[in-house]
C-alpha cells in the first residue's frame, strides 16, 4: 500500500504531528478541549466545569497552544482571567477526532456505523467491538510535509 504510516514526512514534520496528538489524548487536555469546542472560554470557567486548578489549566493550555491546537484570544471584559479557544486553520496539518464514552453513548447507531466504516476499511473485524469505550482517530492531510 505505499511507505509505512510516517515515512512520506520529512522528520520534523513527524515530530509536529506526534507533539500534536501527544497534546491532544492527555485526559485533561482531552478535556479542555472537549470544552473549547463550545466556543471561546475563560480560565474560571474552565476552571469551574473541569474542577482543575488555575495553575494545572494554565499548564495544559500552554501546551495545547504549543501544539498549536488552541489560541489565546484578548478578554472583551478586561481582567486576570485568560481566554481561550480552538485554534481552527483552514489548511490544518492534522486533525485529531476524540470520542469518549459519553459520545459514542450519545448515538448508538452512529456508533456501530463508525465501527462498520473501521472494519470496512480494515477488511477484518474490530477485536471486542462490543466492549470499545472511546475512539481516537488522526487525519492527516496531502499538504502536511
Amino acid at each position: 500500500m505505499g511507505k509505512a504510516d510516517g515515512d512520506s514526512l520529512n522528520r520534523g514534520a513527524r515530530t509536529y504531528l506526534a507533539h500534536a496528538v501527544k497534546a491532544a489524548t492527555h485526559p485533561v487536555r482531552r478535556k479542555i478541549l472537549k470544552c473549547l469546542k463550545k466556543g471561546s472560554q475563560s480560565t474560571l470557567d474552565l476552571e469551574d466545569e473541569l474542577s482543575e486548578s488555575r495553575y494545572n489549566l494554565y499548564h495544559h493550555l500552554d501546551v495545547l497552544a504549543q501544539a498549536g491546537l488552541v489560541k489565546e484570544s484578548s478578554s472583551k471584559y478586561g481582567g486576570k482571567a485568560r481566554h481561550f479557544s480552538l485554534k481552527e486553520t483552514k489548511r490544518p496539518e492534522l486533525a485529531v477526532l476524540l470520542l469518549d464514552q459519553g459520545d459514542l453513548e450519545k448515538d448508538p447507531k452512529g456508533r456501530e456505523r463508525l465501527l462498520d466504516a473501521l472494519e470496512k476499511l480494515e477488511g477484518k473485524p474490530v477485536p471486542h467491538r462490543d466492549k470499545v469505550v472511546s475512539a481516537e482517530i488522526h487525519l492527516r492531510y496531502p499538504w502536511s510535509k
